[in-house]
């Protein structure tokens, strides 16, 4: 069967090679450099996931996730310090048929990678889900929503046939009480927490009495904050919630590399954002920041998360960008400087000399 390179991650790190890790089919992991980024990638067929059954598809799942919190753990190979590795998570069944195709992904989405990695740096996803008691919950609105005990008092006066538009005005009644006490849960929790972590998502809701299913991002120094704040929440609901943290693990949730995206269009698309021209120098591109930041910030315009984040990953592709023509003039960056956003000068910006 002809063979191909399976894609792990992206990092920073270069060392790994020396570390053992074996991946899908128990081969090497080894690293495929681009400028300061690498690939971890390892030999195997080429398989199409799809015709697997679940049973060995979870194992796949398993060896891919392996690899990715293996590589997040390594030591000494990372900028910050020696102490763990920041890595960019690909998603599951990515391949490659040889070396130069890796590079070419590399080199395509590369301001995507620097991107990923600047804002997850020294971070990790944690998994929160909280369940409720569902028995509970009924009794204690049956108990102090005087709508709900109104329409009980009707329904016991009615017939079985009579009384079935009551009974499902009550169910209606129910569950919309219920919506509304989840809302208040969630975002009693998420107040709580916003203090030690930088993003978070709500993921789907997979099982019956779940009633959140979270993904934070967290600085790992602040990891044992976040477990002892987990449990003062479950203090504070006891006998009401229950919560279940998982991590650290590679921060999936809060990377999403588009590899139809070139870098030229990522950069023309950051600098409409941010509202400038052809050419910008870094000083021009953080002012254009913050005056955007003052504007959209969330802590003063509600429902602004989504414009901020978009505006922030701007500002973090422009200064990659400048970075990268620093570096292939092989001097530091310098904020007065004029960079321009031509295409052919972004493409320019990623020659290797």
């Amino acid at each position: 069967m002809k063979k191909g390179l399976y894609i792990y991650c992206i990092t920073h790190a270069s060392e790994l090679e020396n570390l053992g890790l074996t991946g899908i089919d128990g081969t090497k992991v080894k690293t495929i450099a681009f400028k300061d980024i690498n690939a971890v990638v390892n030999e195997i067929p080429i398989y199409n996931f799809n015709r697997f059954d679940r049973e060995e598809l979870n194992s796949y799942i398993t060896a891919h996730q392996k690899v990715n919190e293996e590589v997040m753990s390594a030591k000494g190979g990372s900028a910050s310090g020696g102490k763990y590795c920041d890595v960019v998570p690909m998603a599951f069944g990515m391949m490659a048929p040889d070396t130069p195709s890796v590079l070419h992904i590399l080199e395509r989405a590369y301001f995507q990678f620097k991107t990923a990695l600047q804002r997850i740096a020294g971070k990790a996803e944690f998994v929160l889900q909280v369940w409720w008691n569902q028995k509970k919950l009924l009794q204690e609105l049956v108990r102090t929503a005087p709508e709900i005990q109104k329409l009980k008092e009707e329904l016991s006066t009615k017939g079985k046939i009579l009384g079935l538009p009551l009974k499902l005005k009550l169910g209606k009644l129910i569950q919309q009480k219920a919506e509304a006490q989840r809302q208040v849960y969630l975002k009693d929790i998420q107040a709580f927490l916003k203090s030690c972590c930088q993003d978070f998502t709500e993921n789907k809701l997979i099982e019956d009495g779940l009633i959140a299913n979270f993904s934070f991002l967290i600085e790992k120094t602040r990891e044992l904050e976040l477990d002892k704040k987990i449990q003062e929440l479950g203090k504070k609901y006891e006998g009401k919630l229950r919560f279940k943290y998982i991590g650290p693990m590679p921060p999936y949730s809060f990377v999403n590399i588009n590899l139809g995206l070139g870098n030229f269009k990522l950069v023309d698309e950051a600098k409409k954002i941010l509202g400038l021209g052809e050419e910008a120098t870094l000083e021009e591109i953080k002012k254009a920041y913050y005056e955007l930041a003052h504007r959209y910030h969330p802590d003063k315009f509600q429902g602004k998360e989504e414009q901020m984040k978009k505006i922030t990953r701007a500002c973090s592709v422009l200064e990659n960008y400048c970075q990268s023509c620093a570096e292939l003039s092989g001097k530091k960056v310098d904020p007065d400087e004029k960079y321009s956003f031509k295409k052919e000068d972004v493409e320019n910006s990623l020659i290797i000399k």
